[in-house]
Protein backbone atom coordinates (compact mmCIF):
# COMPACT_ATOMS: atom_id res chain seq x y z
CA UNK A 1 0.00 0.00 0.00
CA UNK A 2 1.28 3.58 -1.15
CA UNK A 3 0.98 6.67 -0.11
CA UNK A 4 -1.04 7.57 -3.42
CA UNK A 5 -3.51 4.68 -2.70
CA UNK A 6 -4.06 6.03 0.73
CA UNK A 7 -4.50 9.54 -0.31
CA UNK A 8 -6.82 8.45 -3.35
CA UNK A 9 -8.75 6.40 -0.23
CA UNK A 10 -9.15 9.38 2.00
CA UNK A 11 -10.54 11.60 -0.44
CA UNK A 12 -12.87 9.09 -2.17
CA UNK A 13 -14.35 8.14 1.24
CA UNK A 14 -14.53 11.27 2.62
CA UNK A 15 -16.35 12.12 -0.29
CA UNK A 16 -18.67 9.67 0.39
CA UNK A 17 -18.82 10.72 3.66
CA UNK A 18 -20.13 14.08 2.78
CA UNK A 19 -22.51 13.01 0.53
CA UNK A 20 -24.43 11.45 3.61
CA UNK A 21 -24.93 14.36 5.54
CA UNK A 22 -25.88 15.94 2.19
CA UNK A 23 -28.67 13.60 0.74
CA UNK A 24 -29.41 12.63 4.40
CA UNK A 25 -29.75 15.61 6.64
CA UNK A 26 -30.00 17.86 4.09
CA UNK A 27 -32.30 16.85 1.70
CA UNK A 28 -33.72 13.44 3.01
CA UNK A 29 -33.51 11.65 -0.14
CA UNK A 30 -32.03 8.18 1.23
CA UNK A 31 -33.00 6.19 4.08
CA UNK A 32 -31.32 6.22 7.73
CA UNK A 33 -29.93 2.99 7.18
CA UNK A 34 -28.28 4.20 3.98
CA UNK A 35 -26.89 6.92 6.09
CA UNK A 36 -24.52 5.60 8.50
CA UNK A 37 -23.68 2.88 5.95
CA UNK A 38 -22.10 6.09 3.93
CA UNK A 39 -21.06 7.57 7.19
CA UNK A 40 -19.22 4.35 8.13
CA UNK A 41 -17.25 4.23 5.27
CA UNK A 42 -16.25 7.64 5.91
CA UNK A 43 -14.69 6.99 9.19
CA UNK A 44 -11.33 5.73 7.19
CA UNK A 45 -10.86 9.09 5.90
CA UNK A 46 -9.68 11.07 8.92
CA UNK A 47 -7.09 8.31 10.42
CA UNK A 48 -5.66 8.17 7.06
CA UNK A 49 -5.38 12.01 7.23
CA UNK A 50 -3.84 11.78 10.42
CA UNK A 51 -1.27 8.93 9.01
CA UNK A 52 -0.05 10.58 5.98
CA UNK A 53 -0.01 14.13 7.46
CA UNK A 54 2.66 12.51 10.67
CA UNK A 55 4.43 11.07 7.41
CA UNK A 56 4.61 14.28 5.76
CA UNK A 57 6.28 15.72 8.73
CA UNK A 58 8.43 12.73 8.81
CA UNK A 59 10.00 13.94 5.66
CA UNK A 60 10.02 17.12 6.11
CA UNK A 61 10.98 17.84 9.75
CA UNK A 62 14.94 18.18 7.96
CA UNK A 63 14.01 20.66 5.51
CA UNK A 64 12.80 24.21 7.73
CA UNK A 65 11.97 26.22 4.29
CA UNK A 66 9.26 23.06 3.11
CA UNK A 67 8.09 22.51 7.27
CA UNK A 68 7.30 26.59 6.98
CA UNK A 69 5.68 26.59 3.04
CA UNK A 70 3.62 23.38 4.16
CA UNK A 71 2.66 24.66 7.87
CA UNK A 72 1.41 28.13 6.06
CA UNK A 73 -0.64 26.20 3.69
CA UNK A 74 -2.48 24.13 6.01
CA UNK A 75 -3.32 27.18 7.89
CA UNK A 76 -4.42 28.96 4.37
CA UNK A 77 -6.43 25.52 3.56
CA UNK A 78 -7.57 25.65 7.11
CA UNK A 79 -8.98 29.69 6.68
CA UNK A 80 -10.67 29.23 3.34
CA UNK A 81 -12.27 25.67 4.53
CA UNK A 82 -13.91 27.04 7.72
CA UNK A 83 -16.33 29.08 5.52
CA UNK A 84 -17.42 26.13 3.48
CA UNK A 85 -17.24 23.64 6.33
CA UNK A 86 -19.99 26.08 8.05
CA UNK A 87 -21.97 26.73 5.32
CA UNK A 88 -22.27 23.08 4.84
CA UNK A 89 -22.90 21.97 7.82
CA UNK A 90 -24.45 24.64 9.76
CA UNK A 91 -26.13 26.69 7.04
CA UNK A 92 -23.89 29.95 7.92
CA UNK A 93 -20.59 31.59 6.97
CA UNK A 94 -19.26 31.47 9.97
CA UNK A 95 -19.90 29.31 13.49
CA UNK A 96 -17.43 29.92 16.06
CA UNK A 97 -18.91 27.31 17.92
CA UNK A 98 -17.12 24.43 15.50
CA UNK A 99 -14.20 24.37 13.74
CA UNK A 100 -13.34 22.04 10.45
CA UNK A 101 -10.73 19.10 10.71
CA UNK A 102 -7.71 21.51 8.95
CA UNK A 103 -7.73 22.74 12.07
CA UNK A 104 -7.66 19.54 13.60
CA UNK A 105 -4.64 18.88 11.18
CA UNK A 106 -2.96 22.28 11.31
CA UNK A 107 -2.77 21.95 15.12
CA UNK A 108 -1.32 17.89 14.31
CA UNK A 109 1.55 19.43 12.03
CA UNK A 110 2.23 22.51 14.67
CA UNK A 111 2.57 20.42 17.30
CA UNK A 112 4.91 17.85 16.08
CA UNK A 113 6.90 20.84 14.83
CA UNK A 114 7.88 22.50 18.18
CA UNK A 115 8.52 19.26 20.02
CA UNK A 116 10.43 18.31 17.36
CA UNK A 117 12.22 20.99 18.58
CA UNK A 118 12.66 19.79 22.02
CA UNK A 119 13.87 15.99 21.29
CA UNK A 120 16.67 16.02 24.25
CA UNK A 121 13.23 16.28 26.72
CA UNK A 122 10.54 14.03 26.07
CA UNK A 123 8.90 15.39 29.13
CA UNK A 124 8.60 19.00 27.44
CA UNK A 125 7.41 16.91 24.27
CA UNK A 126 4.45 15.16 26.44
CA UNK A 127 3.23 18.63 27.84
CA UNK A 128 3.47 19.88 23.42
CA UNK A 129 1.39 17.17 22.82
CA UNK A 130 -0.87 17.51 25.53
CA UNK A 131 -1.36 21.14 25.28
CA UNK A 132 -2.12 21.05 21.53
CA UNK A 133 -4.63 18.21 21.94
CA UNK A 134 -6.38 20.42 24.75
CA UNK A 135 -6.39 23.27 22.03
CA UNK A 136 -8.32 20.67 19.68
CA UNK A 137 -10.85 20.13 22.30
CA UNK A 138 -10.78 24.28 23.21
CA UNK A 139 -11.73 25.37 19.13
CA UNK A 140 -14.48 22.77 19.30
CA UNK A 141 -12.00 21.58 16.23
CA UNK A 142 -13.13 17.68 14.30
CA UNK A 143 -12.63 15.22 16.49
CA UNK A 144 -11.14 17.70 18.70
CA UNK A 145 -8.50 16.12 21.34
CA UNK A 146 -8.50 12.76 20.42
CA UNK A 147 -8.02 14.33 16.87
CA UNK A 148 -4.77 15.70 17.09
CA UNK A 149 -3.03 13.23 19.55
CA UNK A 150 -3.68 10.53 16.44
CA UNK A 151 -1.25 12.08 14.56
CA UNK A 152 1.23 12.34 17.43
CA UNK A 153 0.52 8.81 17.94
CA UNK A 154 1.25 7.96 14.35
CA UNK A 155 4.26 10.10 14.05
CA UNK A 156 5.76 7.32 17.17
CA UNK A 157 3.92 4.32 15.15
CA UNK A 158 5.77 5.81 11.55
CA UNK A 159 9.66 5.70 13.26
CA UNK A 160 11.41 2.60 11.91
CA UNK A 161 8.10 1.58 9.95
CA UNK A 162 9.97 0.43 6.23
CA UNK A 163 11.60 -2.59 8.98
CA UNK A 164 9.13 -3.70 10.34
CA UNK A 165 7.29 -6.90 9.34
CA UNK A 166 3.39 -6.23 8.62
CA UNK A 167 2.21 -8.09 11.41
CA UNK A 168 3.93 -5.53 13.93
CA UNK A 169 2.44 -2.97 11.88
CA UNK A 170 -1.27 -4.70 12.18
CA UNK A 171 -1.03 -4.36 16.10
CA UNK A 172 0.36 -1.00 15.97
CA UNK A 173 -2.41 0.20 14.14
CA UNK A 174 -4.44 -1.63 15.87
CA UNK A 175 -3.35 0.05 19.36
CA UNK A 176 -3.58 3.54 17.54
CA UNK A 177 -7.12 3.11 16.40
CA UNK A 178 -8.53 1.05 19.40
CA UNK A 179 -7.26 3.92 21.58
CA UNK A 180 -8.19 6.38 19.57
CA UNK A 181 -11.67 5.52 18.91
CA UNK A 182 -12.26 4.55 22.75
CA UNK A 183 -10.44 8.51 23.76
CA UNK A 184 -12.73 9.94 20.67
CA UNK A 185 -15.76 8.06 22.39
CA UNK A 186 -14.99 9.00 26.41
CA UNK A 187 -14.46 12.71 25.42
CA UNK A 188 -17.93 12.74 23.57
CA UNK A 189 -19.74 11.03 26.87
CA UNK A 190 -18.05 13.88 28.64
CA UNK A 191 -15.93 11.36 30.02
CA UNK A 192 -18.26 9.20 31.78
CA UNK A 193 -17.52 5.74 33.68
CA UNK A 194 -17.52 2.39 31.96
CA UNK A 195 -20.88 1.74 31.74
CA UNK A 196 -21.51 4.81 30.07
CA UNK A 197 -18.95 4.10 27.32
CA UNK A 198 -19.91 1.05 26.67
CA UNK A 199 -23.41 2.34 26.32
CA UNK A 200 -21.81 5.01 23.81
CA UNK A 201 -19.41 2.13 21.86
CA UNK A 202 -22.90 -0.36 21.26
CA UNK A 203 -24.66 2.84 19.31
CA UNK A 204 -21.96 3.58 17.08
CA UNK A 205 -20.96 -0.10 16.84
CA UNK A 206 -20.73 0.58 12.64
CA UNK A 207 -18.28 3.63 13.54
CA UNK A 208 -16.24 1.31 15.43
CA UNK A 209 -16.54 -1.84 12.74
CA UNK A 210 -15.64 0.53 10.15
CA UNK A 211 -12.00 2.07 12.32
CA UNK A 212 -11.39 -1.67 12.99
CA UNK A 213 -11.75 -2.89 9.04
CA UNK A 214 -9.24 0.26 8.20
CA UNK A 215 -6.69 -1.30 10.51
CA UNK A 216 -4.94 -4.30 7.90
CA UNK A 217 -5.41 -1.35 5.26
CA UNK A 218 -3.38 1.05 7.18
CA UNK A 219 -0.84 -1.77 8.56
CA UNK A 220 0.15 -2.11 4.61
CA UNK A 221 1.52 0.92 4.25
CA UNK A 222 5.41 0.02 4.25
CA UNK A 223 6.34 3.93 3.70
CA UNK A 224 6.45 3.75 -0.56
CA UNK A 225 5.08 6.60 -2.67
CA UNK A 226 3.72 5.26 -5.36
CA UNK A 227 3.11 6.90 -8.18
CA UNK A 228 4.30 11.07 -7.92
CA UNK A 229 2.65 13.81 -9.83
CA UNK A 230 2.64 17.43 -8.73
CA UNK A 231 -0.93 17.65 -10.35
CA UNK A 232 -2.22 15.10 -8.12
CA UNK A 233 -0.57 16.29 -5.40
CA UNK A 234 -2.07 19.42 -5.58
CA UNK A 235 -5.37 18.07 -5.83
CA UNK A 236 -4.91 16.19 -2.89
CA UNK A 237 -4.24 19.38 -1.03
CA UNK A 238 -7.02 21.29 -2.11
CA UNK A 239 -9.50 18.39 -2.55
CA UNK A 240 -11.28 19.11 1.48
CA UNK A 241 -12.22 22.89 0.35
CA UNK A 242 -12.28 22.58 -3.41
CA UNK A 243 -14.95 19.86 -2.66
CA UNK A 244 -17.25 21.10 -0.09
CA UNK A 245 -17.59 24.03 -2.21
CA UNK A 246 -19.10 21.83 -4.50
CA UNK A 247 -21.56 20.48 -1.99
CA UNK A 248 -22.54 23.38 -1.14
CA UNK A 249 -23.36 24.52 -4.77
CA UNK A 250 -25.32 21.27 -5.35
CA UNK A 251 -27.43 22.06 -1.50
CA UNK A 252 -28.44 25.19 -3.29
CA UNK A 253 -29.33 24.35 -6.66
CA UNK A 254 -31.20 21.35 -5.43
CA UNK A 255 -32.66 23.65 -3.06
Amino acid sequence: MTSFALKLLAVLTMLVDHLGILLHDDKHLIAYKTYVILRSVGRFAFPIYALLLAEGFRHLRKKPERLKAHALLLAALAIISEFLFDFFDHKILLDVQSQSVMFTLLLGFAGLWLADQWQQKPWVQVGIYLLFGAAGQLIASNYGTAGVLLIFAFSFYLRGLEDKPYWKRFLGVLAVIVCYYLFYLWVHSSFSGPATLWRYLKANICYAEAHLLLVPILAAYSGKLGPRNRILHRCYQWFYPAHLALLCLISALMG
